[in-house]
């Protein structure tokens, strides 16, 4: 176990050795547990392959029917 201090900004300092293991590099997942805080490594992705896995657009265009819609639907209290 290693006890380290929350930083200002809420900032903590992984140990150099534990982040090269777990590949902790740039960008990492939290996620909240009972436990407490997992940290995974988050793989990142360049806008090519975010849009190569974009679905098409299909053939059949539709439209919609807004003839039930007005301003006032967007209006609150």
């Amino acid at each position: 176990m290693i006890i380290t201090q929350v930083e200002a900004g809420h900032k903590i300092q992984l140990p150099a050795e534990w982040a090269m293991e777990f590949g902790l590099e740039k960008i990492v997942a939290l996620e909240k547990t009972v436990a407490g805080i997992l940290v995974r490594p988050c793989e990142t992705m360049s806008w090519d392959e975010v849009f190569a896995k974009k679905l098409p657009m299909g053939q059949n265009v539709f439209a919609l029917d807004l003839s039930e819609v007005s301003g006032d639907d967007f209006l609150s209290e």
